[in-house]
């Protein structure tokens, strides 16, 4: 991973925290402590916003891995069984049958985990 966003953002911050503290003046000067305030907000909120937006997916990604599966395993069941019934390849049959269950309990699993 290349470290040139970080060199960039380590060389920016000092810099911008200096043209605040230099560009005020008289009643409104702005101390360092709170330009580093400042600047601990802006990252806790873009944090924030990541944060959010990662449970947000892995929320997501886990109602469709979900459907997904259970879809499957329907399918998977309903040719296994056409499969093994009418004795075109039994073994095939059981096998898809077999997985389709264990495809619709990891289903019913993940169903079954807290919400993040």
């Amino acid at each position: 991973m290349r470290a040139w966003p970080l060199l960039l953002m380590a060389l920016l911050l000092p810099a911008v925290a200096l043209s605040q503290m230099t560009n005020s003046t008289g009643t409104n000067s702005t101390t360092p402590i709170q330009v580093l305030n400042n600047i601990d907000n802006i990252i806790e909120n873009g944090l924030n916003y990541i944060n959010n937006f990662l449970n947000n997916l892995s929320y997501i990604t886990r109602i469709y891995v979900i459907k997904f599966s259970e879809t499957l395993a329907v399918m998977m069941g309903i040719i296994g069984a056409f499969l093994y019934f009418t004795r075109l390849s039994r073994y095939t049959g059981r096998s898809l049958i077999i997985g389709a269950i264990l495809l619709y309990l990891f289903a019913e699993v993940l169903k079954a985990l807290p919400k993040p």
